[in-house]
């Protein structure tokens, strides 16, 4: 493009909607300039104006200084505040604008909704409403699982206008304190924040024994802001029933008016195991609540065990990789699905490592009436053996090797979203699954000639287990 020509030869061309990594849309019309080329002069943008040979260009015309400013005025008049504007307008020799002032941050350059379809190739984000309404939003204004995190909408932004949308949920009242005692790099802290942005409703939470659990409440103190109670490991579905069950009652009577989400944490423990039978029961009976699983794969909170959830070849205090036994033995139960053979309305599978898939797959399961069941993988550094300060990216590393994809069941309609979904329809590529497996200590022994069968086995049931979950997707 002539752009880039320009540029390359050191002139200076303004402009705030080019990407060279992007279809040009000469949104913002500052890269204006005037083309002389077979006896014709005319002015264009020269962000998707192709370059010539024989063609003279003028940069800083008179009549193009005066329109760059009057686009200038206008994008001011817009964004009055935005300090790259500012900083562009100084440049251009524009001072103010005579314009009433808009007071907003996005300037309608398109970079994002570019970068989200062409790069990420997550088609998330577009363009809605029309005229003096245009904005840029995901579908119908709610959080969207087609988000995959990857932030180049935010690295794209001229304005900062998209990092203050992922700002708002820090801004948001957290319902988790901080100064609870677990562990740096703990996810389930993460996880429990992500799950409260996903209702604007009053929350009361049941909680199972669990790292959680103890780490939040030592007596006298306590990290929540919202109803809490925990009665014990195995029944923390059978806890939030009767709560429910009692709510129900108050508000039939007129006693309670507010429209109030129940919700039960539990890990991996206290849900594939010990609480299984609970959970079946309160979603047998159809009670209103979301069932929330930290599954960070062992019995961490009392000496990391072995659990239903720990996969094949981990090595616990339980199953120690050593000459007898090369970690645990078996494969992992598959909970998710297991919850969706319960018939129940809403079954969904996520990662903190993709946060607005969490979320919205939370805010879809808070709409719905009905039991409610999402299982979140919740990477653990003590249990893992990993550093603190990559327990995200370990997370997304699951989703990546398809060792953990992210889907929804919704009704008996199995769906993949996000990265998962990416994968599936080949925009994405996964890694292999000794990838993920080789960031964890827990699997240090498996990269031996000894135990190589091992990895062999995993791969082959990852796969197979993939190719499975597509063909319930319509793949």
């Amino acid at each position: 493009m002539l752009i880039e020509v320009l540029h390359g030869n050191g002139f200076f061309i303004p402009t705030l909607c080019y990407d060279k990594r992007l279809t040009p849309q000469a949104a913002c019309r500052l890269c204006l300039v005037e083309v002389e080329h077979k006896g014709r002069t005319r002015i264009v943008t020269s962000c998707n104006y192709p370059a010539s040979d024989g063609m003279t260009v003028h940069t800083e015309t008179e009549e193009i200084k005066e329109m760059r400013k009057t686009i200038m005025e206008m994008l001011l008049a817009r964004c009055p505040d935005v300090k790259v504007l500012k900083s562009l307008a100084k440049k251009l020799g524009v001072e103010g604008t005579p314009y009433p002032l808009e007071n907003e941050n996005c300037i309608l350059c398109g970079l994002c909704v570019r970068a989200c379809d062409e790069i990420a190739q997550a088609h998330a984000i577009s363009f809605s409403k029309r005229g003096l309404d245009k904005k840029v939003s995901t579908p119908f204004d709610v959080v969207t699982s087609d988000c995959i995190n990857c932030n180049e909408c935010v690295k794209v932004c001229p304005t900062g206008a998209v990092e203050l949308l992922v700002k708002e949920y820090s801004q948001s009242p957290d319902c988790l304190a901080s100064g609870h005692r677990l562990c740096a790099g703990c996810t389930e802290p993460i996880i429990i924040r992500q799950v409260l942005h996903g209702t604007k409703n009053p929350v009361v939470i049941a909680n199972a024994t669990g790292c959680t659990e103890v780490a939040t409440t030592i007596y006298p103190f306590t990290s929540w802001k919202v109803p809490w109670i925990h009665s014990a490991f195995e029944n923390a579905a059978a806890t939030i029933s009767g709560v429910e069950s009692a709510y129900k009652i108050l508000k039939r009577k007129g006693k309670v008016k507010e429209d109030i989400k129940f919700v039960a944490f539990g890990g991996d423990g206290g849900t594939y195991d010990i609480g299984f039978q609970a959970l079946s029961g309160a979603a047998e009976r159809g009670h209103d609540f979301l069932y929330v699983c930290f599954n960070n794969e062992a019995y961490m909170n009392t000496g990391i065990q072995r659990s239903g959830a720990t996969p094949l070849g981990a090595t616990t205090t339980t199953s120690p990789a050593g000459s007898v036994i090369p970690g645990k033995k078996e494969y992992p139960k598959d909970l998710t699905e297991i919850m969706a053979a319960h018939k129940i309305p809403y079954v969904a599978q996520t990662s903190p490592g993709y946060y607005n898939d969490l979320i919205a797959k939370v805010s879809r399961a808070f709409s719905i009436l009905g039991p409610k069941f999402i299982n979140v993988l919740a990477p653990c550094p003590r249990g893992w053996r990993f550093e603190p300060d990559v327990s995200i990216q370990i997370a997304r590393m699951a989703s990546e090797s398809c060792v953990w994809p992210l889907y929804e069941v919704q009704n008996g309609k199995h769906r993949l979203t996000g990265y998962s979904k990416l994968i599936a329809e080949g925009t994405k590529q996964k890694i292999p699954t000794k990838e993920y497996l080789e960031a964890q200590g827990r699997f240090r022994h498996l990269f031996t000639e000894k135990n190589n069968y091992v990895l062999e086995d995993i791969q082959k049931r990852v796969d197979r287990n993939w190719q499975e979950l597509l063909k319930m997707c319509g793949y």
